[in-house]
């Protein structure tokens, strides 16, 4: 016990040195993710889970066994009654992304320091539009990006002492599987940009084989603890063996498919010019001859491209929310990270600053857009009530059954920047309309007396009500108790 006390308090040391060595860059990242998701944090959007949690106080994340979410949140919100104590989360959210960044920095840099295009090459972690995904949730931001973090830091002891290595990520991905599974795919994505490394420097394929397998062997052992002794049932499966490859074909151009479509052509093209910039530079400072060094950078390229999506290019239900596809975002990042660090000449690492800056730009473009949601969302059932208010058979104290047709869909501005943005119209969730969460806010947070919105069938034809108000907005039919509203 004070062998492991002792070699506890060893590590904290040595990391205490490197985080006053990092303190600059650290907190240089930390400033551009704060300034990136100021208008997010300012717009105090109650998003899908956000507003059940701020509303009754729930937890709910044991229903997709995220246990060490589920510990932590108790801790951070000093009960176990949830508040909303936003923008703490999201501001420990940039703080932990921002760690992590410079982590990541610090496990490829070698002997080289670490400067401005380093830095701007690790905030492509946080700036690429998937991690909006995350940082807008005002509860589960924090864990999300602990699942990040922790799938960096064994990497920290990966060749300066195996036991360390081996102990710590069995932990951290235990760790990570608990907090948010999308990060699945960083941890071998890392190793994968690793042996690369170790490749073209001309290290043995033994040696990089064992690393591969004591690694393999990590995941594997974390996935299966995690498996049997964690995860709770909740109807996701791993598709079956005999369909298994054509379902990751499958998968794979669909998650690509939803990036050409959802990123804008400067994009796209700022994204393809990295990588072939990764590819001349894999070449150019190889050990080893050119042809093997192209080798191993398109291979790195094309199993990091598939890796970086994790568990979910294997499980049998859709999985194509844009925080599902966050993995991604460490791909961006490898690749710029390499460049940073071997790039002699600026123009070269121009190239992905352009894109954290475009990232930067849309991240604050996405902000806005949900303040302007909520402004539109908030007018929107304001009308709805006011009406809701003239009708003569709401002024009876029996409870009526409100059934909600349609949705209010985006705010004109957002129509309009969606054209350019496609991101913006599939992520900016309306927050009226059909369905559960649809019709919570609404049901939950106007204080309307006596009714009870319906999201399921029920015995009532509610398409054959009598009309009773007809808006430019929306339509109002009703009789007794069973009220239709069809949002326009």
């Amino acid at each position: 016990m004070s062998k492991l006390f002792y070699e506890c308090k060893e590590i904290a040391y040595a990391y205490k040195e490197k985080a006053l060595e990092y303190k600059k860059p650290f907190f240089i990242l930390l400033f551009i993710y704060l300034l990136s998701f100021s208008a997010i944090i300012r717009s105090n959007y109650s998003y899908l889970d956000d507003m059940g949690r701020a509303y009754a106080g729930y937890h709910g994340w044991l229903d997709w066994s995220r246990w060490t979410t589920e510990i932590l949140a108790t801790f951070v919100h000093a009960q176990w009654h949830l508040t909303d104590i936003s923008p703490l989360p999201q501001i420990l959210a940039c703080i932990i992304m921002a760690a992590g960044g410079i982590l990541l920095l610090d496990i490829f840099k070698k002997d080289l320091p670490i400067g401005f295009w380093n830095i701007a090459a690790a905030s492509l972690t946080g700036l690429t539009p998937f991690f909006l995904g995350m940082i807008v949730y005002k509860f589960d931001s924090p864990y999300m990006a602990l699942s990040f973090f922790v799938s960096i830091f064994p990497f920290l002891f990966y060749k300066k002492s195996l036991k360390k290595y081996i102990v710590t990520s069995i932990f951290c991905l235990l760790v990570m599987c608990t907090t948010y599974q999308a990060s699945s795919g960083i941890y071998p994505l890392i190793v994968l940009f690793l042996v690369m490394e170790n490749l073209k420097s001309g290290i043995s394929i033994k040696k990089n084989l064992k690393f591969i397998g004591l690694s393999a062997s990590c995941y594997l052992i974390s996935l299966g603890i995690f498996w049997f002794f964690f995860m709770r049932p909740n109807g996701v499966s791993v598709t079956s063996p005999s369909m298994l490859i054509p379902h990751i074909i499958s998968r794979y151009i669909a998650y690509y498919k939803i990036i050409c479509y959802d990123f804008t052509p400067l994009w796209l093209f700022l994204i393809l010019a990295t990588a072939v910039l990764f590819l001349y530079l894999v070449c150019k400072t190889a050990s080893v001859s050119t042809i093997q060094a192209f080798l191993f950078g398109i291979l790195t390229v094309l199993a990091g491209s598939a890796l970086c999506f994790g568990a979910y290019l294997f499980i049998s239900e859709d999985a194509y929310d844009t925080r599902c596809m966050y993995g991604f975002n460490l791909f961006l990042t490898l690749m710029a990270i390499y460049i940073s660090y071997h790039a002699k000449y600026w123009i070269s690492k121009a190239v992905y600053t352009a894109l954290a800056w475009c990232f930067l730009v849309f991240s604050l473009t996405f902000g806005n857009a949900l303040a302007l949601q909520q402004e539109y969302l908030n007018y929107r059932i304001t009308l709805v009530a006011n009406d809701l208010n003239e009708l003569e058979l709401m002024k009876t104290d029996e409870m009526k059954k409100i059934r909600i047709q349609g949705s209010i869909g985006s705010a004109p501005a957002i129509t309009n920047m969606a054209e350019t943005y496609h991101f913006l119209g599939k992520e900016i969730f309306s927050g009226f309309g059909e369905g559960f969460w649809g019709a919570y806010y609404f049901y939950h947070y106007f204080n309307i007396p006596n009714i009870e919105v319906i999201t399921e069938d029920d015995e009532c034809d509610y398409q054959n009500l009598p009309l009773i108000k007809d808006t430019m907005y929306h339509t109002i039919s009703g009789s007794g108790r069973n009220i239709l509203i069809k949002l326009k």
